[in-house]
């Protein structure tokens, strides 16, 4: 849970950077657009379950002393911040992200008081039927959620792709193998692979599920027995991409709650991502169910 700090560069990334100098690297984008809003991947992912009724939402996460504004605002959205913690001494997280006009990002992101998420039992929050969402957080809190999903042998969402500047190889393989789901961008995805030594194939047969979100171009999902494309909703204009995993993996998550078929509950995850990117900021969008089954119902009927 934190805040998001999101600005516009109107120009790219690579016009004012030299490739045989990124070892002295040393520039400034000067942006024309500046937000603060409510963010991190928690708050991001509770909102859009929200947002579409999922049921039974719970945060387990952290924030600081300034952080009152954002569990007010979740709970207004039916989200369950009772487990939160709360530090009366620290801020909270804080994300800083530069998004050139070519979509491409450049992030900063500061801690600070999510790191007492590490203090948090999942086994006291219960485990039943539920499944846990295992992305991006301070290292020790998602090292800790990590190795208690595996020894409670939950069914997780593994979704790592921003703990890479700092993950280790046996921490990916294993929080990788034991999920139930692997989730991140084409980039990430491949990072992964290549630092796990793992091939697709293994994790697949692994009895893990591959999800490989493409933005613009959909997501490529693939496990032991299928294989799907589904292509994303087409925009007449992307306003900041900034949360649109964050609310795909919401929709995803609803349409298997909602006992969809997994091509579907892909589909849901697709339509609810097209909605992030057509507004400023990762929780402001607000499509009507009515609007979700539009664009869901579009993007399943050319899905293959």
């Amino acid at each position: 849970m934190s805040f998001d700090v999101i600005m516009d560069f109107p120009s790219r990334f690579q016009e004012h950077l030299q490739p045989d100098k990124l070892h002295l690297l040393n520039v400034s984008f000067v942006v024309d657009k500046l937000e603060r809003q409510f963010g991190g991947t928690a708050t991001n992912i509770a909102y859009n379950l929200g947002l579409v009724g999922c049921s039974g939402v719970k945060l387990l996460a952290s924030v600081g002393k300034d952080g009152q504004p954002i569990l007010d605002f979740l709970q207004s959205h039916q989200v369950d911040t009772s487990e939160v913690l709360i530090d009366t001494t620290m801020y909270s997280a804080t994300g800083h992200v530069i998004t050139d006009i070519d979509n491409n990002q450049i992030w900063g992101f500061y801690y600070g008081a999510c790191s007492h998420a590490k203090h948090i039992r999942i086994s006291q929050n219960g485990t039943g039927t539920s499944v846990l969402v295992l992305s991006a957080n301070h290292p020790d809190a998602f090292v800790s959620f990590q190795k208690q999903a595996i020894e409670n042998k939950l069914t997780y969402l593994y979704d790592p792709g921003m703990t890479l500047s700092w993950n280790t190889a046996e921490l990916l393989r294993e929080g990788t193998l034991h999920a139930k789901w692997l989730v991140g961008n084409d980039y990430e995805i491949s990072a992964m692979l290549s630092r796990t030594g793992l091939t697709e194939d293994e994790v697949v047969n692994a009895g893990v599920s591959v999800i490989t979100t493409l933005g613009e171009h959909g997501l490529l999902y693939r496990d032991k027995s299928n294989k799907y494309v589904v292509p994303a909703y087409t925009l007449k204009k992307v306003i900041d991409p900034t949360g649109a995993g964050d609310a795909w993996r919401a929709g995803f998550l609803y349409g298997l709650q909602q006992g969809e078929s997994v091509i579907d509950s892909l589909a849901y995850g697709n339509a609810l991502a097209s909605f992030a990117v057509e507004k400023y900021g990762t929780v402001n969008h607000h499509p009507s169910r009515k609007e979700i089954e539009h664009r869901k119902n579009v993007i399943r009927k050319s899905s293959r």
